[in-house]
């Protein structure tokens, strides 16, 4: 989960750099404001699909992690069940065993 978080932050702090960086190179620019902020709105849309984009990656990511952890729950669950059936079947023999060893 950590792992995410910094991924996270980092995505984060990689897209507001960019946005700011481009917002900063296009006030900077030597055009006229209806071209400046056709072309700010032009980024501002160009980030936001970037944003949706990265967005359904982590949220792949993340069904996929839960999906395997799933998987290997299940896997546990059915590996402790097995063991519990062997252990009480090695309990049940060990009884019989005492109880004709002493003629109970």
């Amino acid at each position: 989960m950590a792992k995410e978080s910094g991924a996270f932050k980092l995505l984060a702090g990689l897209l507001i750099g960019a946005a700011a960086g481009a917002a900063a190179g296009l006030l900077m620019a030597p055009q006229s404001g209806e071209e400046t902020r056709k072309q700010l709105k032009k980024e501002a849309d160009r980030l936001k699909k970037d944003l949706e984009k990265y967005s359904n990656d982590f949220s792949d990511k993340a069904k996929k992690a839960k999906k395997d952890l799933e998987d290997r729950l299940a896997e546990v669950k059915s590996k402790l069940q097995s063991t519990a059936q062997d252990v009480k079947s090695e309990a049940k023999k060990a009884k019989d065993e005492f109880e004709e060893n002493v003629g109970v």
